[in-house]
């Protein structure tokens, strides 16, 4: 067997040594995938507070991450146990491929489209109304079938990969490297960019309002509230590149190397930092839902309910202290009601002046 092919079947069965146990490590990743996840699933079930439209894009990035848990670790640990000769070890790994393929790339979409909703509710003064549930809907279709359809792909020249068909080697280095632009390096682009813009939006609201805390005390928390947030999806962010972008750069220097365009001089290293990734890189699937169960505050305060118990303290007013707090949130009605007022006649104004 030349070299090439020795390569290709070093790169199949990289984590399938009897020698170096899996299970001893993916099984607890998993059972906690499936619980911090399964707590998302069980408070957006059960409080319809949380049923927003921007929830439900951390609803489908739950979906995604149980998959995880649920699919992609036991076909992993399934293949450990499989010599690669036979054919049942060819079908489990090409599905088991398409798996992760399709989950890694809906994560990143999710959290492209996660970000995409707070920058158009930072940015734009009616984002807000801009991401309704059916919009919601549409979004996600899209994410998902994106995901399937560009994680699906290498199924139809796997045979011939396997097979170690120049022609399929070449179509497989040129997927991973289209993944790597399109789903990670484009996406991150524009993260980076709409996380610079929203810092900015959010420090110079914030910074304006905290000469006037007393006139404007819900408009100043509310900055603040969206600073937090913004630190919370960068962390989404970047627990998910340290977690994939590794492992997806050493599928391509593993795909390289079947093409001949570059020669893997120390193979043991790079074993050995594989081993290392297939773990971490299921990390991140236990990672996402801790950050926004635990510090998004209506997940947070949801979780408090349902699940410790902790019901919020409910202070007994008075006849004169229920009549102010009616009054109050009558005016900041009025006050809504008016902002918005002056912005229609403002956009209407500047249409009559532009016809």
């Amino acid at each position: 067997m030349n070299n090439s092919s020795n390569i290709s079947l070093q790169h199949l069965t990289v984590f399938h040594q009897p020698k170096y146990n899996l299970a001893s490590q993916l099984v607890p990743i998993a059972v906690s995938i499936i619980v911090a996840n399964g707590v998302v699933f069980y408070l957006f079930g059960k409080m319809r507070s949380l049923r927003t439209p921007a929830n439900y894009f951390l609803l489908s990035l739950s979906i995604s991450d149980i998959m995880t848990g649920l699919i992609n670790i036991p076909l992993l640990l399934v293949l450990e146990h499989l010599s690669s000769p036979s054919l049942s070890f060819t079908v489990i790994y090409c599905t088991s491929e398409v798996f992760h393929n399709v989950v890694s790339i809906s994560i990143a979409y999710h959290i492209t489209a996660i970000t995409m909703d707070k920058y158009l509710a930072v940015v734009n003064p009616f984002g807000r109304f801009l991401m309704s549930k059916k919009t919601v809907r549409k979004a996600l279709s899209s994410v998902w079938l994106c995901s399937a359809f560009l994680g699906s792909v290498p199924a139809t020249w796997w045979d011939s990969w396997l097979a170690l068909d120049s022609f399929a080697l070449y179509l497989q280095a040129g997927h991973i490297i289209f993944c790597l632009c399109v789903v990670f390096f484009v996406p991150y682009m524009f993260i980076l960019y709409a996380y610079g813009v929203m810092f900015k939006a959010v420090s110079l609201k914030r910074s304006s309002k905290e000469s006037s805390v007393q006139k404007d005390s819900r408009a100043f928390k509310r900055a603040n509230n969206e600073r937090k947030c913004l630190i919370i999806l960068l962390a989404m962010a970047s627990a998910f590149a340290i977690c994939w972008i590794p492992w997806f750069t050493l599928r391509l220097i593993y795909a390289l190397s079947t093409t001949g365009w570059i020669d893997i001089k120390d193979q043991a290293s790079l074993s050995e930092a594989s081993r290392v990734f297939v773990i971490v890189r299921y990390i991140s699937s236990a990672v996402n839902p801790l950050l926004y169960t635990f510090f998004k505050q209506d997940f947070w305060k949801a979780f408090k309910i349902l699940i410790l118990k902790k019901h919020p303290r409910r202070q007994s007013l008075t006849p004169s202290i229920r009549l102010s707090v009616t009054q109050r949130y009558r005016d900041s009605e009025q006050q809504d009601q008016l902002l918005v007022l002056d912005a229609m006649n403002e956009t209407g104004g500047k249409r009559n002046e532009r016809s």
